[in-house]
């Protein structure tokens, strides 16, 4: 058996088990807990700061790898409010969608992320930086740090216009393994959103057109399946990415972006 194999699948049990399933819909922070529209927020992103498939790959947990410039990501993700019904759509009291438009910026290893979350119909800007302040050398992870709601407008708790969803966070994210197997393990502390209470999750690229993921984002666990068409080493410019998740591990959430490198 491959030695990082039994690690993988034990970081993935344990941050499963972190919490349990609620039976209303999430009180703070509605708008952000079921993606996170940050690095790695339904896509991948290589070390090298390249968007696709490939690279580490979460849901609702920024990675530290951060896009580049040249990198450009759009997307929409509909995760479902009430437990083990799938609702799909973009308003609704049974639907939380998420919406996204990011690019990259700087140097790899050093990129800025900056990203435009709309909330609702009328496009309430969300808007989420990130910036890379160390590479990944496969001896020391790569580090970064970020803001959520950088201009402080959503509401932290739903149905109070007080605002106050503006989140801090600081994350880390490394490879274990060789070269040619191996996981994505990321680790981050954040407040806010992330509740002040660390956070992270391990990526599993398993196969080259499917990763598997499993993370806890600070209030719930989440799992998921990511897939592409084009295999995760595909020089390709465009890819165009999908999500199966479990939001709380009950909530499911559908969705695909599209990403472009060159």
């Amino acid at each position: 058996m491959r030695p990082w194999l039994p690690i993988a699948v034990a970081a993935m049990l344990g941050v499963s088990g972190l919490c349990t399933a609620a039976p209303e819909e999430f009180v703070e922070f509605p708008e952000f807990r079921y993606i996170s529209a940050l690095p790695g927020g339904g896509f991948g992103v290589t070390p090298e700061g390249r968007v696709g498939f490939d690279g580490a790959l979460m849901m609702n947990v920024p990675v530290a790898y951060t896009p580049c410039s040249g990198n450009f990501v759009g997307g929409y993700w509909s995760g479902s409010t009430d437990p083990w019904d799938i609702n799909i759509g973009t308003e609704g009291s049974d639907v939380n969608g998420t919406a996204l438009l990011a690019a990259g910026l700087g140097k790899p290893e050093h990129g800025l992320y900056v990203a435009f979350m709309p909330t609702s119909k009328e496009s309430e800007a969300v808007w989420n930086f990130q910036l890379q302040l160390r590479g990944d050398d496969w001896d020391k992870p790569a580090f970064a740090i970020g803001v959520q709601d950088s201009s402080n407008q959503r509401d932290r708790h739903k149905g109070v216009h007080k605002g106050g969803s503006r989140s801090f966070y600081g994350v880390a994210t490394g490879r274990l393994g060789s070269e040619d197997n191996f996981v994505y393990l990321t680790l981050g502390w954040g407040g806010g959103r992330f509740n002040s209470r660390p956070f992270g999750g391990v990526s599993w690229p398993f196969h080259d057109h499917f990763t598997a993921f499993a993370e806890y984002d600070g209030f719930n666990a989440n799992v998921g399946l990511a897939h592409s068409w084009l295999t995760r080493l595909s020089e390709r410019q465009w890819n165009v990415v999908s999500i199966f998740g479990l939001v709380d591990l009950n909530r499911p959430l559908l969705g695909s972006c599209v990403t472009y490198s060159h």
